[in-house]
């Protein structure tokens, strides 16, 4: 689906110099800074489908995924759009269920949920499917796909009332990367 995306910004790159720059920032994987970029001229890009994809995209591979909700109500005129406001609906609601079931020993059942590639969802996924160990209030989860490949998920309570969702990700047993989510 991202390839579909990114074929389709780089055909309309000549009609805005926001577009042209918010794609360079997406092309170098400078993720955050496409999101902040696509925060600050959102209003001016209200009306540019592709603009709001791109800046969504970008705010996905962040931890301001916040973010992509309002220009996911956006995307509405083609068909295109749409398929990409369902798959960032899918990603916030993902995060929130989740947030959910760590915060309020919640149980998700059989929840079954559209599948995505970002990572958010691979564990949402585990997760549902009680594909984890649990030990003081840390899930890990396995990838089964990367088998040196492992997420430890868990809760951070910053202030009284304000938890953050934490997601560890490790391969082969050195930290990567980290998400951390409101």
């Amino acid at each position: 689906m991202k390839q579909i995306l990114l074929l389709l910004l780089l055909t309309s790159l000549l009609f805005s110099s926001n577009l042209s720059k918010l794609y360079t920032y997406y092309e170098k994987q400078e993720y955050k800074k496409g999101c902040d970029y696509g925060a600050k001229y959102y209003t001016k890009n209200i009306k540019n489908e592709k603009y709001l994809t791109l800046y969504a995209l970008a705010c996905v591979e962040t931890d301001k995924i916040n973010r992509i909700a309002k220009p996911m109500l956006q995307l509405t005129k083609s068909k295109e759009s749409r398929e990409n406001a369902s798959y960032f609906s899918t990603i916030l609601l993902q995060k929130q269920l989740l947030k959910q079931a760590l915060l309020d020993n919640k149980s998700l059942g059989d929840l079954k949920l559209p599948k995505t590639n970002f990572v958010l969802s691979k564990i949402f996924n585990l997760f549902v499917n009680k594909e984890y160990t649990l030990h003081e209030g840390v899930y890990t989860l396995e990838d089964r796909e990367k088998p040196n490949r492992y997420y430890k998920v868990y809760i951070e309570n910053v202030k009284k009332n304000q938890n953050y969702m934490i997601i560890d990700i490790y391969q082969d047993d050195k930290f990567t990367k980290r998400y951390r989510y409101n």
